[in-house]
């Protein structure tokens, strides 16, 4: 077997180490599942006020989602490092861009135009609706429900999540090359919900965040449009909720149709404003900064190794729970709800 050139075996441990890392988070998320159940059941028999329960239980909810992504994130530090390769940190050096407005209204429409695309791939193939394993929402739900809303579909997710797949996992792919990193951490991130119905929509918002956290070079930027995309969805969700179906509905269309109509502008501005795309490296020539492309990559792998090295072992076994657990969703699901 022809031995890996210097880049190829940097290159393949760190997918490696990311895999393995995958690995470690399902653990953690499938056992946060089981406790969160089991706690639930807890509060249910102690006979709690219905107050006293919902707010255990979601802030339980809360911690144990946030503790599966973030414990994840110092695994693979440690993994990395083990392989003697130095991890790459997320990325938080640049201050926000006053183009930030833009940015999030740009990365809403395109979420929300692939959200209506993932929805009428739901309808002809039939998915079961993953928005029933969700916190449930009521019609003049409670003050508190509302609250917990907004906290553990908002939040948590946007926080953890991004720390994970963009802080952690995008940054140490960015050496080798932006694009693959995008895509590759976008794929993860799709993978990760664990649900042919949710894959499309999020393999799609994973590139929009991708390229939002290269471009700023700011985590930050990520966190809040992860955010702000959550709590458009769940402000709909309980904007319907109060106010009943019917006006909701025109209410919330023309809501959307105003959002993608500025989106797009804010995507054609930002198109001509940063394209071709012009970004320099911190030392230069003489003095000078050099610009670089996107192709650019500090460690260089030809595109068939790329491919092949990702099919390590670990990713494989990812893999392989996560369409498992996916198939499971399909067929079993719609069965016990």
């Amino acid at each position: 077997m022809k031995p890996l050139a210097a880049n190829e075996y940097r290159y393949s441990k760190v997918l490696r180490s990311i895999g393995i890392t995958l690995l470690v988070f399902l653990g953690f998320i499938n056992l946060f599942g089981l406790l969160a159940v089991g706690f639930r059941a807890l509060l249910i028999y102690g006979e709690f006020e219905d107050i006293v329960v919902e707010v255990a239980y979601w802030i339980f909810y809360a911690i144990g989602y946030l503790s599966a992504f973030m414990l994840p994130v110092v695994f693979l530090k440690k993994m990395i490092c083990k392989a003697g390769f130095s991890y790459q940190p997320m990325r938080v050096e640049r201050k926000a861009t006053p183009w930030l407005p833009l940015i999030l209204f740009a990365g809403i429409a395109v979420i929300l135009a692939t959200a209506y695309l993932n929805a009428s791939m739901i309808s002809i193939f039939s998915f079961f609706d993953f928005s029933k394993l969700l916190p449930e929402t009521t019609q003049n739900a409670a003050w508190y429900n509302v609250v917990l809303d907004f906290l553990v579909i908002c939040l948590v997710p946007a926080v953890c999540e991004e720390f994970l797949f963009r802080g952690a996992i995008l940054t140490n792919l960015l050496p080798f090359g932006r694009s693959q990193a995008v895509l590759i951490s976008a794929l993860l991130f799709g993978l990760m919900h664990q649900n042919f119905a949710q894959f499309f929509y999020a393999f799609c918002a994973g590139i929009v965040l991708g390229l939002v956290y290269e471009r700023t070079g700011n985590i930050w930027s990520c966190m809040l449009l992860h955010f702000t995309n959550n709590f458009f969805s769940t402000f709909e969700s309980e904007f319907a909720n109060a106010f009943g179906s019917r006006f909701s509905s025109v209410a919330v269309t023309i809501l959307e149709v105003l959002v993608f109509a500025v989106g797009l502008i804010s995507a054609i501005i930002l198109i001509f404003r940063f394209s071709p795309r012009k970004q320099t490296f911190r030392d230069g020539i003489f003095g000078k900064p050099v610009p670089a492309d996107d192709s650019y990559s500090a460690y260089p792998v030809p595109a068939k190794q790329r491919i092949k090295l990702f099919f390590n072992v670990p990713m494989i076994i990812f893999l392989v729970f996560a369409l498992v657990e996916a198939v499971f969703i399909l067929a079993l699901l719609p069965n016990l709800t």
